[in-house]
């Protein structure tokens, strides 16, 4: 199948991204009821507690500068974003892609999602991610076991305390620890490993063993308040009503397969889709460590998505788990593919794909339509969100040129449409 050379591309999508990120986190950073910015909100002031690290950083940033806390917020999240898209060009832009890696590249559960889906963007998973592409970096064989392995024996336990939740994605570091130290044996995993991540695990157990306490969470709220004018609200406020003790199977109140867990079912296939065809086309090319050894391609991966599973049962925002659960799992990868771990081989059989590729104006038109035309909403209940590019560059010119949208000839039947299913 033809290579494409997507540097010139990706380089336009990722300033596209860059732009409309800091554009959509400068307009959300004062607004009252946005979980973006109540998660950044939670910090030790009350005493310890899951997530507080995050607040802890934009608290001490805010009164080193002197700057109102959405203000350094904002800041934060604007470095971190544009980091890791940054990060994300660097690390793939010399790569020639086929057309299934390409739509694996572009689908709107990666890049684009935060951006499309607003409630989503400058969330701490960006922490994650950024984490993440930089572990890949120094998967790179320039540079020696040491140094993957003591970034994240330090850096893991302190994602875990901004987000716990991180735990559930550490099989993801796991694949490249052991591909990177080139580990044969399930005993040399297993100790390795236990090394590694013994900081890690007793972070969670701390968090687990001391939950912020009633108490503890008026004094945070009462700091918040009295230092900078901030409530305790969404994130901030569920902090101590949503425990980390598995007690929010509520949240599954009034949802039935038709049309929610059906829905998210066909978002997992249909987003998933160009990756798992790549997976299941492709293999390793050694079998030299434990996970060659002992996995198929596609296995490893399905492996690794099953502990993401207890976010689906207990959490709400499906929309952010899918993309997240992806965002790893196409890094994960890119990381194989460059790194020449795995074969890159795609064979299109039969006569009626052969003449689908070859019309290059029908694929284009299938790949606007896949890439830029739909996203999930960020939680369980949400409709699937349409027009995405549309809604994206149709929404922010409101907000630049200070109009309310389209009313020109109200009664027209285009308006009409515009009106009710456009915007």
């Amino acid at each position: 199948m033809q290579k494409i050379d997507i540097k010139k591309y990706f380089s336009l999508f990722i300033a596209f991204t860059v732009f409309y990120a800091i554009f959509y986190l400068y307009f959300k950073h004062d607004v009252g009821n946005d979980s973006s910015i109540s998660e950044w909100l939670i910090n030790y002031q009350g005493g310890f507690t899951r997530r507080g690290l995050g607040g802890e950083i934009t608290t001490s940033v805010a009164n080193f500068f002197s700057i109102p806390l959405r203000k350094s917020i904002f800041f934060i999240q604007s470095i971190l974003h544009i980091s890791y898209l940054f990060l994300i060009f660097t690390y793939i832009k010399n790569l020639k892609l086929n057309i299934f890696q390409i739509f694996a590249l572009f689908t709107p559960l990666f890049l684009l999602y935060p951006v499309a889906e607003l409630e989503a963007l400058g969330r701490k998973e960006m922490l994650l991610f950024l984490f993440f592409i930089i572990a890949l970096f120094f998967c790179q064989k320039k540079y020696p076991t040491k140094v993957i392995n003591s970034y994240v024996f330090v850096f893991f336990p302190i994602l875990c305390l901004i987000w716990e939740q991180v735990i559930l994605f550490a099989p993801f570091i796991f694949v490249v620890l052991i591909i990177k130290n080139n580990l044969k044996t399930f005993k040399k995993v297993i100790i390795n490993l236990f090394i590694i991540f013994v900081p890690s695990s007793l972070v969670i157990i701390m968090i687990f063993l001391f939950p912020l306490s009633d108490e503890g969470h008026k004094v945070m709220c009462d700091f918040l308040q009295n230092k900078f004018g901030e409530i305790c609200y969404m994130s901030a406020d569920l902090l101590i009503k949503n425990t980390v003790y598995f007690d929010t199977l509520h949240i599954h109140n009034g949802a039935n397969f038709f049309p929610h867990y059906f829905r998210y079912i066909m978002i997992f296939l249909i987003g998933f889709m160009p990756l798992h065809i790549l997976l299941s086309q492709n293999d390793f090319v050694k079998k030299n460590n434990f996970i060659t050894k002992n996995f198929k391609l596609n296995i490893l991966f399905f492996t690794l998505y099953s502990p993401v599973i207890i976010l689906f049962i207990f959490g709400y925002d499906w929309g952010r788990w899918m993309h997240i659960l992806y965002s790893f799992s196409i890094l994960l990868y890119f990381y194989m593919f460059k790194s020449s771990i795995i074969t890159n081989n795609f064979y299109i059989k039969g006569s009626f794909w052969l003449k689908i590729f070859k019309k290059k104006i029908f694929l284009a038109f299938v790949f606007f339509i896949f890439a830029f035309f739909w996203n999930p909403k960020t939680v369980m209940k949400g409709d699937i969100a349409t027009n995405t590019l549309y809604k994206i560059i149709y929404n922010s010119s409101k907000k630049i040129f200070s109009y309310n949208g389209l009313r020109i000839f109200q009664d027209n039947p285009i308006i009409k449409f515009h009106k009710n299913y456009i915007e």
